[in-house]
């Protein structure tokens, strides 16, 4: 096994031809998964939030010889993989183009990439510093399985298999990308107090809170043309927004911690209407608002 995680993180050979065949493949996959898997799945969140992106990012990082390389070839990775996602999705998807709105938060990290892989790569150094760098990621991945993990509590098992992901992730980078026993134990002292800390400050184990509003649409005077539906959200990994439909019309579900914003965007056939919700401690309710 220690020869297989040896391999996979310093023993491959990541031409650029691969590279391209990689990032087409990850992108016509998140495709299909964002058409076909529902919302609080697993295999739904690598087409909304970053953590399942993290692993092929480390990848190609601990895999190239450069500095420059390692920025090059993370660069070109979500350069070509993220487009595509949307590219793919346009001629089975109501918005057509207009789903390349959406694609303005991943370019913005494709752009963060390139310093992030140049970054990244002195983790290959195997120094104090080299764990710092790590920490970045590993902090991030538990961070957001916390948040999982208060969502799962409220709606078992959603983001089972991305909570097992975040965690079980964390010891294979620690152990098989650093070398030397200073690092690994800086590197797992601050993964370790940044995990008790998520957990002391965001209170892990509270439940978050769940609200719904069904007056919305007559508070804000709107009238859908067609079928709306949920085409973008921001937020947490705490954070769930869903419209439901009835006879007697649209009710929105809320989800998400309290001293947190949340925003979204519901679209029909001809409009995109914004709104945001959080609890409001004042009025010990969930205030929804359209921006």
């Amino acid at each position: 096994m220690k020869k297989i995680f040896e391999k996979i993180f310093g023993g491959l050979n990541i031409t650029y031809p691969k590279l391209i065949i990689f990032a087409v493949i990850m992108g016509l996959y998140t495709a299909l998964v964002a058409m076909l898997v529902p919302d609080g799945n697993s295999f739904h969140d690598i087409a909304v939030t970053p953590e399942w992106w993290v692993l092929p990012a480390i990848l190609i990082i601990v895999n190239s010889k450069k500095p420059l390389e390692a920025a090059l070839k993370t660069f070109v990775f979500f350069l070509i993989s993220q487009p595509l996602v949307y590219l793919f999705q346009v001629p089975f998807n109501s918005m057509g183009w207009g789903l390349f709105g959406y694609y303005r938060y991943w370019f913005m990290i494709t752009l963060l990439t390139f310093p992030g892989g140049f970054i990244g790569w002195f983790i290959k150094k195997d120094r104090w510093y080299s764990a710092l760098i790590l920490s970045v990621m590993t902090v991030y991945l538990v961070y957001t399985g916390v948040g999982y993990v208060l969502v799962m509590l409220e709606n078992f098992p959603n983001h089972l298999l991305s909570i097992i992901y975040c965690f079980g992730i964390v010891p294979i980078f620690i152990f098989s990308i650093l070398k030397e026993k200073i690092p690994r134990i800086i590197s797992v002292v601050l993964t370790v107090i940044s995990l008790v800390a998520f957990v002391l400050l965001i209170g892990a184990f509270d439940k978050p809170f769940e609200a719904y509003n069904n007056t919305f649409i007559s508070e804000n005077n709107i009238t859908f043309i067609g079928e709306p539906e949920i085409t973008a959200y921001s937020g947490d990994a705490q954070g769930e927004v869903k419209l439901i439909t009835s006879e007697s019309g649209y009710t929105i579900k809320m989800i998400g911690r309290k001293g947190e914003k949340y925003t979204f965007e519901i679209s029909d056939d001809e409009n995109t209407y914004n709104f945001k919700y959080y609890y409001d401690d004042d009025a010990q309710t969930v205030i929804i608002i359209k921006e």
